[in-house]
């Protein structure tokens, strides 16, 4: 495993899943998937901090080991296994934000961020369609440099949006850090 090429990859999706912690912590879902009633600025910041406290233990759970020089099977069984969780998390992150009635002077950040993430995630169901087709190490780490490429932009479109949060954050609710990657 060059582990070069998975390391920059690794590197956003672990930004992304620290990103997403907060989408778990802002919900006003009552779990039918329904959104109950608008929510303030502190009912949409609460909650954030604490859930921060817990994301580098999330990202923990997502992740990507094996040993360097591992077979291709094993390093692909092991990508795999990784994305189906990536996948998991950011689904589940989607519903939960499109869930969300946030106030107005946020909305434009929510739906960026929402929409990072969403590019996100099909581009990790991309890549999953694409691993069983791989038959070398060479195919292996050029699809997962093509998948960094691919996925640094949405990467950058929900840190920044979690920035123009943290904006809203700092002057309206301040104490609130969302742990926005700059």
């Amino acid at each position: 495993m060059k582990t070069t090429t998975l390391a920059p990859t690794l590197s956003l999706l672990a930004a992304l899943v620290l990103a997403l912690s907060f989408a778990f912590a802002c919900g006003d879902d009552d779990g039918s998937g329904a959104t109950t009633t608008p929510i303030d600025l502190d009912q949409y910041f609460s909650g954030v901090g604490e859930i921060f406290d817990d994301a580098e233990e999330s990202t923990g759970l997502a992740s990507l080991t094996f040993d360097d020089g591992a077979p291709l099977e094993e390093q692909i069984d092991a990508i795999d296994t990784f994305l189906i969780d990536i996948d998991g998390a950011f689904s589940e992150a989607i519903e939960r934000l499109e869930a969300i009635d946030a106030p107005e002077v946020v909305a434009d950040g929510h739906a960026n961020f929402i929409e990072g993430v969403r590019a996100s995630v099909d581009l990790v169901k991309e890549l999953r369609v694409d691993l069983p087709d791989i038959e070398t190490q060479e195919q292996l780490d050029d699809r997962m440099a093509e998948f960094s490429d691919d996925l640094e932009p949405g990467v950058r479109l929900s840190d920044a949006a979690c920035l123009a949060l943290q904006e809203i954050a700092d002057t309206e609710e301040p104490g609130i850090d969302l742990n926005c990657e700059d």
